[in-house]
């Protein structure tokens, strides 16, 4: 239903969530309290907020004019008025450019996430226990760390967890508190190594650049799957699976961009590079949209083009015009937020 539709969210409710929405911004708990009592002072609050933050993403039933006007308040983030004036005026079409340009991580998600990335933004942090931890773009994770465990919660996105010994292990036996990290489907269990872990739709996919990684699925029956340097996986809730080797060249990944860095496609992000090996355009394109906003596709009569090379994710739009040059493509832009890479005419050259 949608969020205007129903006659227990007035119009009011409706701007203000859409306003909560607007306002909220990681590490701002000023914010966060005050929007926290307002969805404690009215039930009708907190629906409109959960209509809100479903996982299409869309705002549903805030007429356009009067989301714009919203949008135009004095103090919104512009960051945060692009993308919702996207979703709100483009109806359908702005719901599947959600889908396809890193809207998977909603800003109230981002607002409410211990750590996180808009789309295009990737960061670096280095955690209480020494951990080292990088953030895709628009990926968002929550940190428990306690007498017991250490927890990286992943809520969304891609990660890379170089893990650092426990500095503070159980005094009485000397066990060091484990480090995991929980996606939708299980935990992805660190042993001493440095790994990535990407959420998608219905399954967590892991890739080890060194040490030892142990997958269990959420289901507790299902067994355990260990996975070494090279190796790769994915697991669901209910089972865990090996896939392909990773190859060599996977390098020291310390992120410091001298060029030793997370090696050849895997984790490659981290140093602001997409890296190509033969890899299908459209799955070329589908990586390189996660890191701009709107929607950015492969017309399928070009899907099966190869690519090959190193590219910066900070510059898409140079990445795209370097297609033009190594294939028989065209950039076909309806607008800046709607583009399509497309084979080229004959006639064209």
């Amino acid at each position: 239903m949608a969020l205007t539709d129903s006659p227990q969210i007035p119009p009011d409710i409706a701007r203000a969530a859409v306003h909560w929405l607007l306002e909220l911004s990681p590490g701002d708990t000023r914010t966060r309290r005050q929007w926290q009592a307002w969805l404690d002072a009215d039930p009708r609050h907190l629906q409109a907020w959960q209509r809100i933050a479903q996982v299409d993403g869309q705002l549903r039933g805030v007429p356009t004019p009067l989301a714009l006007q919203t949008l135009a308040a004095p103090g919104l983030a512009r960051r945060h008025s692009v993308r919702l004036a996207l979703l709100l005026t483009a109806g359908a079409g702005g719901l599947l450019a959600a889908r396809h340009s890193g809207l998977g991580v909603q800003v109230w998600q981002q607002a409410s996430a211990d750590l996180s990335t808009a789309t295009g933004e990737r960061r670096a942090h280095r955690l209480a226990d020494g951990t080292q931890l990088w953030l895709n773009t628009a990926s968002a994770v929550d940190l428990h760390y306690s007498a017991s465990e250490r927890l990286i919660v992943l809520r969304a996105g891609e990660i890379l967890v170089h893990s650092a010994p426990d500095p503070r292990p159980d005094p009485a036996t000397g066990a060091a508190r484990p480090l995991r990290v929980r996606s939708s489907e299980g935990t992805a269990r660190a042993l001493g190594t440095r790994f990535s872990v990407r959420q998608h739709d219905s399954a967590t996919h892991v890739a080890v650049l060194e040490g030892l990684v142990e997958l269990q699925p959420r289901n507790a029956a299902a067994p355990a799957l260990r996975l070494s340097r090279g190796e790769a996986g994915h697991f669901t809730a209910a089972a865990a699976r090996r896939e392909p080797a990773l190859g060599d060249g996977l390098g020291d990944g310390d992120g410091d961009g001298d060029g030793d860095g997370v090696g050849d496609g895997v984790g490659a992000w981290a140093e602001g590079m997409l890296v190509a090996d033969d890899m299908p355009l459209a799955d070329f394109i589908a990586e390189l949209a996660r890191h701009r906003p709107g929607l950015l596709r492969c017309a399928p009569d070009a899907a099966q083009l190869r690519v090959s090379g190193s590219y910066p994710l900070a510059d898409t739009e140079r990445v795209l015009q370097a297609l033009t040059r190594s294939l028989p493509v065209r950039i076909h832009s309806r607008t800046r937020w709607w583009v399509t890479v497309e084979m080229r005419a004959p006639s064209q050259g």
